[in-house]
């Protein structure tokens, strides 16, 4: 049971981020920070370069496929959490810093406390 609510998080954290990084990033969402209509302009809202939302972007995208990955070869889903876990931590201070409401900063806050209990999860089944 433990098993398959670990694998169900990887699958949603990565699809999520690899959809909102890929084919959602220039669409209008309910959760973009500030008025943005795309990722550019939320990176904007928070007074962040292009350069910036690329490299972060970058980022997410190679930690979302190691995630993947992890369901295969087991060493890569901590850092990968970790990591993912790290930037999703930022969202959330970058959303609380534009005073945005509950809508666009709870996906960031699950999908931390999701990356945080993939390695909690992780963890406990490596033990076993």
């Amino acid at each position: 049971m433990i098993k398959k609510l670990h694998t169900v998080l990887v699958i949603v954290v990565s699809l999520t981020v690899l959809s909102a990084w890929s084919f959602r990033v220039n669409r209008p969402s309910l959760f973009r920070g500030g008025d943005a209509t795309s990722m550019l302009e939320e990176f904007q809202a928070y007074g962040l370069s292009k350069n910036t939302m690329i490299i972060v972007g970058v980022c997410k995208v190679i930690a979302a496929i190691a995630l993947l990955l992890g369901l295969r070869f087991q060493k890569l889903v901590v850092p990968a959490a970790a990591v993912m876990a790290g930037f999703m931590c930022a969202a959330i201070y970058f959303h609380l810093s534009i005073s945005d409401p509950l809508m666009p900063t709870a996906p960031s806050t699950l999908m931390m406390l999701s990356c945080l209990g993939i390695i909690f999860i992780q963890k406990k089944l490596s033990r076993a």
